[in-house]
């Protein structure tokens, strides 16, 4: 059995891409979904490399029509998702944020194709004769699928950049550890950008069918895949090498300790920063902002809050957004205004991010507390 030089590229990239799966999923520097989410991501490029590298046996064939390793619709929201958790540590994948992940049943559908076939067989209700239809079936599945699947990752993409620029724009000053994060989310965005325009490319004709028999004879699907396996090493070894640096100012601040009366001053300032000069109201708000009105510097802010309440300074913030809210839907001016009309008014600039704070606060969705309030009333 020989295997070809473009084949091994594509097999060697399948293998950098498991290994790399297995330790950033071990990994327990850095943020652990982040982590995880990359992880998967490496482990579903693997995946498509090997489909396209390993050579066809009838084993291997066998492997290829009823198990999906080819599965392209969770790449976009694993980017998307990704990139939030690195903007945000508090970041969660809720159940919400998990029906983005039901389009994958659109990869699997080739097949599904296949195994429908053989219960269809199985049952008498179709027999061998039949079976160029259902391969018919099969590849004219195969390849509109992909259709959905560029766009998918497109779209996903396009929110992550928009994501990432929002970001910037709230924060103006960001840390230094902050600025790494965003280097290395503009340079995965941009590199994601540019496989995107290398797949349309590919795409268009390969789904004209006066011209698909003539790429495939002639490239096969090397122009995407040797590619991809490069693109596997690169994310990988620098996903890895940034969850392992991140953790490196963590571990140094941690070592700083600041006077309990400077620490127990500054908690009261920001005590009354935010229930007399309502701070929290600015939906722009960071840390740097607050430092600045106080005269304070930020990082005695974020010592306060992590070494007295054992807070982040976002979850600090939107406990009085969430308090400012609960009053907000009790107030009978506000019965015209919608929950996130509220929600905005009150600082909240994201609507994931206020469901998320008003339940990790209350522990009920802000219609299951009005629903309450109400009985309570009654």
């Amino acid at each position: 059995m020989t295997v070809s030089f473009p084949d091994l590229l594509v097999l060697l990239g399948s293998l950098q891409g498991s290994i790399l799966a297995v330790l950033l999923w071990r990994n327990r520097q850095g943020n652990p979904l982040a982590n995880r989410l990359l992880a998967t991501l490496m482990a579903l490029l693997a995946a498509a490399c090997f489909s396209i590298g390993v050579p066809l046996t009838p084993w291997t064939s066998l492997l290829l029509d009823v198990v999906p390793l080819i599965i392209v619709m969770p790449v976009g929201p694993i980017i998307y998702f990704y990139t939030q958790t690195l903007l945000d540590n508090s970041f969660q994948l809720g159940r919400r944020q998990q029906l983005h992940f039901l389009a994958a049943l659109l990869d699997i559908g080739k097949q599904g194709i296949v195994w429908l076939y053989l219960i269809a067989l199985w049952l008498g209700l179709t027999s061998h004769a039949d079976r160029g239809w259902w391969a018919d079936l099969k590849h004219h599945y195969d390849t509109l699928v992909d259709i959905p699947g560029w766009l998918s990752l497109t779209v996903y993409l396009g929110l992550a950049l928009r994501a990432v620029n929002r970001h910037e724009q709230a924060n103006p000053s960001p840390s230094t550890q902050a600025t790494g994060q965003l280097r290395w989310l503009h340079a995965l965005l941009r590199v994601w950008c540019s496989f995107q325009v290398l797949w349309l490319l590919f795409l268009i004709p390969y789904q004209l069918p006066a011209f698909r028999d003539q790429l495939l004879d002639k490239v096969g699907y090397y122009p995407l895949y040797v590619p991809l396996a490069g693109l596997i090493y690169w994310i990988g070894l620098r996903g890895y090498l940034h969850a392992l640096r991140t953790v490196e100012p963590q571990a140094r601040k941690a070592t700083v300790t600041w006077p309990v009366q400077l620490i127990e001053t500054t908690l009261q300032q920001l005590q009354q920063a935010m229930q007399q000069d309502e701070l929290y109201l600015d939906a722009d708000l960071s840390v740097e902002r607050v430092g600045k009105h106080l005269g304070v510097a930020p990082k005695l802010i974020s010592a306060t809050l992590n070494q007295h309440l054992g807070k982040s300074f976002n979850t600090f913030i939107n406990e009085y957004r969430v308090a400012a809210v609960q009053a907000k839907l009790l107030d009978p001016s506000s019965q015209n205004s919608t929950i996130l009309g509220v929600a905005f008014a009150c600082g909240f600039n994201s609507q994931a991010t206020f469901q998320r704070s008003f339940r990790g606060v209350t522990g009920l969705t802000p219609k299951q507390y009005l629903q309450n309030e109400q009985l309570v009333k009654k």
